[in-house]
């Protein structure tokens, strides 16, 4: 990689600056958009009207909330036969070999490695 001169360097970020203050909205623009904005609220007088149609639509929902019947359905398990969903990450592959103590002298291998019988057959 080659070491660029300062000139270069303060080119390059020159044209990006360009560039970004080329996408910039004007401040005429964003002056405009706020006045827009202001055109659009509530005048004065109509303020309360808003407000108690809002009030009467939030109480008409809770009236109509408290009337709907929150039994839980018969199909609900008892909480004695729960199970939680993630009991199935509790059980891991080789889970056996950690649930008992390991004997010394013995390997894992020898319950899977038949040995000959000590008898001399």
């Amino acid at each position: 990689m080659t070491m660029m001169d300062e000139n270069e360097l303060r080119r390059r970020f020159d044209q990006l600056r360009d560039a970004d203050r080329d996408r910039v909205p004007g401040f005429a623009q964003i002056s405009e958009r706020a006045r827009t904005h202001r055109r659009l609220r509530v005048p004065p007088r109509l303020r309360p009207l808003v407000i108690g149609v809002a009030a009467a639509v939030a109480i008409l929902s809770i009236f109509q909330a408290r009337g709907r019947s929150f039994t839980p359905a018969a199909a609900t398990p008892a909480i004695t036969t729960w199970r939680a969903p993630t009991d199935v990450f509790l059980t891991a592959p080789g889970i056996e070999l950690l649930g008992s103590m390991p004997t010394l002298g013995a390997s894992v291998l020898d319950k899977m490695i038949p040995t000959p019988s000590k008898r001399g057959t």
